[in-house]
């Protein structure tokens, strides 16, 4: 009887150890990989594990929250539309800038700045306001932005 017993303890101590030394087999890698995963050992001795992708349902519409902000939707230019942007942009630039052409036209400024760049002599003009602008600042603020363009030309 005592021998009966002292069987079952040591086949249940068995049972605990085996368990526990699959833990141990497991690195730091390969614990959240489940034991039924294929892998296959290649001639390094490294193991690679072959893992299925995540499936994602497809959302649809509905299944979203709504929308934090609505833009309202753009009208496409015509081509007389875009020609006409081209001769105010031309004309006056001051008065028709890129933004006023936009709300003009109900379009995208970036679009605006595509169709209808700026005339050479404002760029000219709006450089040398902003070198005046720049010589006009405290010693503090011109050694800020001096800094800001040299960080940029590290990215």
């Amino acid at each position: 009887m005592a021998g009966g017993a002292l069987l079952k303890m040591f086949t249940a101590a068995r049972a605990i150890v085996r368990s526990h030394s699959s833990l141990l087999s497991r690195s730091f890698y390969t614990w959240n990989i489940p034991t039924d995963t294929r892998r296959v050992v290649l001639d390094d001795g490294s193991t690679l594990i072959h893992r299925h992708a995540a499936t994602v349902k497809p959302s649809s519409e509905q299944d979203l929250p709504p929308r934090l902000r609505t833009y309202p939707k753009r009208s496409w230019l015509t081509q007389e539309q875009i020609e006409e942007a081209r001769t105010l942009r031309q004309e006056d630039p001051d008065t028709w800038t890129v933004q006023e052409l936009a709300r003009k036209y109900n379009s995208y400024p970036g679009f605006i700045m595509r169709i209808a760049p700026c005339p050479k002599d404002r760029k000219e003009m709006l450089k040398k306001q902003e070198e005046t602008e720049f010589e006009n600042l405290p010693l503090g603020k011109k050694k800020t932005r001096i800094d800001r363009i040299r960080r940029k030309a590290l990215w």
